[in-house]
């Protein structure tokens, strides 16, 4: 349960788990997407803010981009020979999030320096299975609503080379950890820093976006005692509606974004990224809880759950290309593959998913030199998932095969002044 209450510590609109590996959200501009986000090097409208900003550098003036995503998604279970109660299906409440985005940046010639701005939902959870589920011990609902807030400044060091580095503040402003025994909300904020490179060559660009850690603390989140206590003998059914604290905390990962475009002639964008998340910051979730009759009986008496995690470092790899056909239109298309972070004996439905790959297609409309309407749609297959090894006790009931799939479409407008 706890792991699913950091999961679910992040979502600025209500994202799904059918993004990147883990519960990061790689989606964050219509341009990028379209060409799979391998955009660090690329970098030259408003969002870099965010992909790299010292992308700017090689900017002019002022950019304004305001956008959001429109994610859809489904997941659906059916237990296998491992699970005590085979045979037996469910299916997750098909999710429908919006997921808004909004960027600035500044730069002015006369100047070495420049500053950019970036408020988005780069990570974020949302769960729902029925309290009918054979796993609903475990888990039934998970999310979580961030916004993370990044301003920059950006150093060009010469014609070619500039340099940003800037702060991340991510506020989670509600996490919700279900199932049929507690219910559990919270929120918390954290603080962390990044660090960019951007190279302009002779036909091709390089970049380089280092993301630190960020540690968010969830204090004093509301526990609540759910319907499964009723059948604790003599105090359970007193404890159903029954309320506590408790206290856990959320590192999100530090990463490194690794980005080559390469322009063959100006019709063209080549574009390549090898992003490596460091989900090992991943190791458990605890929750400390608020000592009381409630807490006795959900942790026999320890006031403490640990929940082992021990997620890996995963590395997704991204391809993407941009046709300029027309002086004031573009078509773009990409591909990603993405790792899963999540070991089998560690596995949880809060986050159902396996490897995926992720197709996308986008285009850009010029309405003026300075207005840029960019669409994007990306497809997102989450690989089937036979769960075998989850063991000892209930856990088992987790085992079975998971499927899901996400459709996402997004919209975003840049302005130039």
């Amino acid at each position: 349960m706890k792991r699913n209450i950091l999961l679910v510590s992040m979502l600025f609109a209500g994202i799904s788990t059918a993004q990147a590996g883990g519960y990061m959200v790689g989606e964050m501009s219509s341009r990028a997407t379209g060409m799979a986000s391998a955009f660090t090097a690329v970098a030259d409208d408003a969002s870099a803010a965010w992909h790299n900003p010292a992308g700017v550098a090689f900017t002019t003036g002022k950019q304004l981009m305001l956008g959001s995503n429109v994610i859809l998604t489904s997941n659906d279970f059916t237990t296998n020979t491992s699970n005590p109660l085979h045979p037996a299906a469910t299916k997750a409440k098909n999710g429908t999030f919006f997921v808004p985005h909004a960027y600035f940046t500044y730069w002015d010639e006369g100047s070495s320096l420049g500053a950019s701005l970036s408020i988005n939902s780069p990570f974020g959870l949302e769960t729902s299975w029925p309290s009918t589920a054979v796993f609903s011990s475990k888990n039934t609902f998970s999310r979580i609503n961030m916004v993370m807030v990044n301003p920059s400044v950006i150093f060009k060091a010469s014609d070619r080379l500039s340099f940003a580095a800037g702060v991340d503040y991510a506020y989670v402003n509600k996490v919700d950890l279900n199932n049929t025994a507690q219910l559990l909300s919270g929120k918390g904020d954290g603080w962390g820093g990044n660090a960019s490179i951007f190279y302009k060559g002779d036909g091709f660009n390089f970049g380089v976006t280092y993301r630190s850690r960020i540690k968010v603390d969830i204090k004093n989140g509301l526990i609540t005692g759910g319907p499964a206590l009723a059948a604790v003998p003599v105090i359970g059914p007193l404890l159903v509606g029954a309320t506590t604290t408790g206290n856990t905390s959320l590192t999100l990962p530090d990463q490194v974004n690794v980005g080559f475009a390469f322009m063959p002639n100006e019709q063209w964008t080549l574009s390549f990224d090898a992003d490596w998340v460091n989900w090992k910051t991943f190791k458990e979730i605890r929750i400390q809880y608020t000592p009381s009759t409630l807490s006795t009986v959900l942790t026999g008496g320890t006031n403490v759950n640990t929940i082992p995690e021990n997620w890996k470092a995963t590395v997704d790899l991204r391809v993407g290309a941009e046709w300029k056909y027309l002086p004031n239109m573009r078509a773009r298309f990409g591909y990603i593959f993405s790792p899963t972070p999540i070991k089998d004996v560690d596995f949880s439905p809060s986050i159902p998913g396996n490897d995926r790959h992720i197709v996308s297609i986008g285009h850009g409309y010029d309405f003026t030199p300075d207005t840029t309407l960019d669409l994007a749609y990306a497809y997102v297959h989450i690989n089937k998932r036979e769960q075998t090894q989850s063991t000892g006790g209930t856990n088992a009931l987790k085992n079975g095969t998971y499927k899901g799939n996400a459709h996402i479409l997004m919209a975003s407008i840049n302005h130039s002044f």
